[in-house]
């Protein structure tokens, strides 16, 4: 057996170190934390934070088998409630259940549907772990932003950790500028993570649709095409708040493809 050499074995930890750092970057989804001690970039109102989930108008025929398209304007309110509500998936307590085949999140307390809503999940080539998680992190604005450019005047109500002491809670990406999943620094309103490696329970103020259908290409009524998230769920400004006010840490969170 050959024993490589100093060169050698300098040039493989190189080559194993690129490996180690492209699989983390690829494995990293919806929002990377910024280093201790590191500046946080600032948030922007470009078109790459406001319209990150915005996709050119595809190119090629979409398979009408894969997921359902949008027929209705994408404010719709209220959603109509599924014909069938899924079994809590524990007896006890607060659970959530995200559905992947619906796009629908259901909040359960003792077995009971607390509360249910739309919500948009990973399009298909970033999509949203499946599995059993916990809520572990909960982070708030003081402010509420429906724009990338400024805050409202308004304190986000349930934001009780930050009451005008103008703390923003900015998500940054994971991937490089120049990748095709890149997204300037975005304000967030409401985000509870679930796991470790960024994907978390948040609103998504600049998404149009949600609901069956938004985690995959689709037209909007206004001509723009859209498509899921970078692998989070994400749903409107309030029900994030509601969800947010609701959900202590340690809630389980089940994420199933059909249910």
């Amino acid at each position: 057996m050959r024993i490589p050499g100093r060169g050698t074995a300098h040039a493989l930890q190189i080559i194993l170190t690129g490996v180690v750092l492209l699989t983390s970057l690829l494995m990293t989804a919806c929002s990377a934390r910024v280093a201790l001690g590191a500046t946080q970039p600032a948030a922007t109102s470009t078109p790459d934070a406001i319209e990150q989930d915005q996709i050119p108008t595809p190119t090629t025929p979409l398979d009408p088998t894969a997921t359902l398209e949008p027929t209705h304007g994408p404010t719709r309110t209220p959603t109509p409630r599924p014909a069938q509500i899924p079994p809590a998936p524990e007896a006890t307590g607060k659970v959530i259940l995200v559905s992947l085949s619906r796009q629908q999140l259901y909040a359960y307390q003792d077995g009971a549907l607390a509360f249910t809503f739309t919500v948009e999940t990973g399009r298909p080539e970033l999509p949203t772990p499946t599995g059993m998680f916990h809520v572990f992190k909960k982070e708030c604005s003081d402010k509420r932003w429906l724009s990338n450019t400024a805050p409202t005047a308004t304190h986000n109500a349930q934001c009780v950790e930050h009451q005008g002491d103008g703390y923003q809670e900015v998500f940054n990406s994971p991937w490089p500028e120049g990748s095709p999943y890149w997204y300037a620094p975005t304000h967030i309103n409401y985000a509870m993570k679930f796991r470790e490696d960024g994907y978390y329970l948040h609103d998504a103020w600049w998404h149009s649709w949600f609901g069956p259908g938004s985690n995959t290409p689709h037209k909007l009524p206004d001509g723009h095409w859209e498509t899921g998230s970078h692998g989070c769920v994400g749903m409107r400004v309030a029900d994030a708040e509601r969800l947010y006010a609701w959900v202590p840490i340690g809630t389980a969170v089940y994420i199933r493809a059909t249910v």
